[in-house]
């Protein structure tokens, strides 16, 4: 059987690449996605293989590459309903190969993947655990493709040993005029997303929420409190310690972690001699708090009223904060933490949601100790001639 098949020059990169490791780094409409499926494609009906490609969730699965690798085989007219699981989202090619889609929601699954070729798609959506459980797995070829929004400190922008390709909608030859058009408009009505979707390159976040300095160790200052956020299969449940001198705050990030019940964070508590530190929680979980305390730590609800992120935001907003090199997601979080924006980009005043977990923790350490009503409970003021 002869097909032949329409590439641009990612597949071309991954035809010439040396390296097991290779990281495709985009603008929009670049491409990239398309062409590594079809590598993966070529690849999977030469030879033999298991290959597995992921992504963060099940929408964006089905959405994104499932809806690409289906659109690619259907134009080779090679594509055989019967021969796609819809249950597992595994396809079986003729020669025995079989591709597998699948979701890092749920950290366990991930031990069971193995595979002969790796494809992370929106490589940056996936934290560092997972994917050093799926590249323990795999035997040869690993594809990391993303955007280039991910901040300078992220573990994808640290790895060594791979070979890095950058791609623009310019590379993309089978584009439409009018969304080359619209892309090139960015240039003028808005110079980082420009620089970013338009040529593929990294840039600040000049809306980002917090400033912060990025420190080597931090120095032993008067502890003030730990933070907790909890989380399960989507979430992370994290933890920070809170230090504090002068106007300067000291923060590490001491647990983020999937999957954790309530006996593994006990477990990680008493690992951490956390004593009768106290420990600021998200009060959504009251059931959990009550097993914590019940063990034996100074486990406290966080009080929230009406605007409690923007109160927690102001607080810690008073203090510069300083964050050790060895706390990543929490230097990812306060990187990427920004304003939402409406419809027409203007800021609004809320933040967006999603990589907040270590940041909720901070602020509920600062509602409940840093902030003037905080400081001054418990204390009563009496004026009389």
């Amino acid at each position: 059987m002869k097909i032949t098949i329409d590439t641009t020059i990612t597949f071309d990169n991954l035809l010439n690449s040396q390296k097991r490791i290779t990281q495709h780094i985009g603008g929009t409409r670049s491409g990239k996605t398309y062409a590594i499926l079809q590598w993966l494609i070529v690849r999977a009906l030469q030879e033999r293989l298991d290959i597995t490609v992921v992504r963060r969730t099940v929408p964006s699965l089905k959405r994104s590459v499932i809806k690409d690798f289906k659109d690619i085989l259907t134009n080779l007219d090679i594509w055989e309903t019967e021969r796609y699981n819809i249950s597992d989202r595994i396809f079986s090619f003729a020669n025995g190969s079989t591709l597998s889609f699948i979701n890092t929601d749920d950290p366990e699954k991930l031990r069971g993947v193995k595979s002969d070729v790796l494809f992370i798609d929106e490589a940056s959506e996936i934290d560092e655990e997972s994917y050093f459980q799926l590249s323990i797995r795999c035997t040869g070829n690993i594809v990391l493709a993303y955007n280039p929004t991910v901040s300078p400190y992220h573990w994808l922008r640290e790895q060594d040993d791979v070979e890095r390709f950058t791609t623009t909608f310019k590379d993309n030859p089978y584009l439409p005029q009018e969304m080359i058009k619209a892309i090139e408009e960015l240039e003028f009505k808005n110079p980082k997303y420009w620089l970013i979707y338009g040529k593929g390159e990294f840039a600040p976040n000049d809306k980002s929420i917090f400033s912060f300095q990025i420190v080597d160790e931090n120095p032993i200052e008067e502890l003030i409190a730990l933070g907790m956020d909890f989380g399960f299969s989507n979430d992370p449940t994290a933890i920070v310690a809170v230090h504090k001198k002068g106007d300067m705050l000291y923060v590490r990030e001491l647990l983020y972690e999937k999957g954790m019940v309530t006996k593994d964070i006990i477990n990680k508590l008493d690992e951490l001699n956390v004593g009768n530190t106290e420990i600021w929680a998200d009060s959504a979980e009251p059931r959990l708090i009550e097993e914590i305390y019940r063990s034996g730590f100074n486990i406290k609800p966080v009080k929230k009223g009406p605007d409690s992120i923007k109160f927690g935001i102001g607080v810690l907003q008073n203090y510069g904060i300083c964050v050790p090199r060895s706390s990543q997601n929490l230097i990812n979080e306060l990187y990427s933490y920004q304003w939402a924006t409406d419809k027409y980009g203007i800021a609004l005043d809320k933040p967006e949601g999603g990589l907040d977990h270590l940041i909720d923790s901070m602020r509920y350490v600062a509602m409940s100790r840093l902030s003037i009503k905080a400081e001054n409970k418990g204390k009563y003021t009496l004026t009389f001639k």
